[in-house]
């Protein structure tokens, strides 16, 4: 990892070669508040390398000048053919069943449950397991931004991969960790219970919030399945912290985690499989 004062890196390889990024034909991009991550797979899709930068909170969230910069000079994005999807993580968002969904009436639940600017844009995405929708609002400024830069690449919220039902087991909660958020989706099978994006500066923060779900609910927290990602190796003291509360807990894919670069591997390969 490498830091200045306003900015930190890091970079994940699966091994020590000058030439890696050379065989990078498939990459996937992903923008946070306060951070990107660029993450470079092979054409058989076998993931090569991670770049992620951030910035620290002196400056304001989705600083226009930081990703423009970042945009120009990310060398996995020399090539903009090769980018194959762009995630973006937002926590204004609300997921609506079809059976309720009016396009002007469900931007005005949004815009009821969140403070959305004049200067953000909403953004609706079809969840065709869940019969449902999801919206989400986000900065125009960022929005132009992957317009500009990404003209025939999909621009997707980055919870979209945990509406993915893939697993069949009960009471299984997906997690997503940025450095200051968490993306979170409860489902009991097939069936979605609870999504929510929330802010965190803590372990006990993220505890918190998952068994006050559980109270209101009426579920033992023991019956939870944790399966957590991350966008770089630096939330990876969170989820140690975690597992006091949530032992067992496994990374997005459902394995063990013994690297501090698994969850976030992880969450790459699962965010390929939505674009592939």
């Amino acid at each position: 990892m490498t830091a200045n004062n306003n900015t930190f890196e890091q970079v994940y390889n699966v091994q020590e070669d000058d030439n890696l990024s050379s065989g990078v034909a498939l990459v996937i991009c992903v923008l946070v508040q306060r951070g990107m991550v660029v993450a470079g797979f092979s054409i058989t899709k076998e993931l090569l390398t991670i770049h992620y930068t951030g910035y620290n909170k002196t400056k304001p969230v989705w600083d226009l000048d930081f990703f423009e910069h970042l945009l120009s000079q990310e060398p996995l994005l020399a090539v903009r053919e090769k980018v194959k999807g762009v995630f973006i993580c937002t926590d204004k968002n609300l997921v609506v069943p079809d059976a309720l969904y009016e396009e002007k009436d469900a931007k005005s639940w949004l815009r009821h449950i969140h403070f959305v600017e004049a200067k953000e844009t909403i953004e609706i995405f079809p969840l065709e397991e869940d019969k449902a929708r999801y919206m989400h609002a986000v900065p125009v400024h960022i929005t132009e931004l992957m317009k500009i830069n990404f003209k025939k690449v999909p621009v997707l919220p980055l919870a979209l991969y945990q509406f993915r039902h893939t697993r069949q087991q009960s009471l299984y909660l997906q997690c997503c960790l940025t450095n200051e958020q968490v993306c979170a989706t409860l489902c009991n099978y097939s069936q979605l219970l609870w999504h929510r994006v929330f802010d965190y500066t803590c372990a006990e923060d993220i505890a918190f919030e998952i068994k006050h779900l559980c109270m209101q609910n009426n579920i033992s927290p023991s019956k939870i399945t944790m399966m957590c990602n991350t966008v770089s190796a630096a939330e990876y003291g969170i989820l140690n912290d975690l597992s006091q509360y949530f032992p067992g807990i496994k990374s997005g894919n459902g394995r063990t985690m013994s690297d501090n670069w698994d969850a976030s591997t992880s969450l790459a390969y699962q965010l390929l499989e939505c674009v592939s």
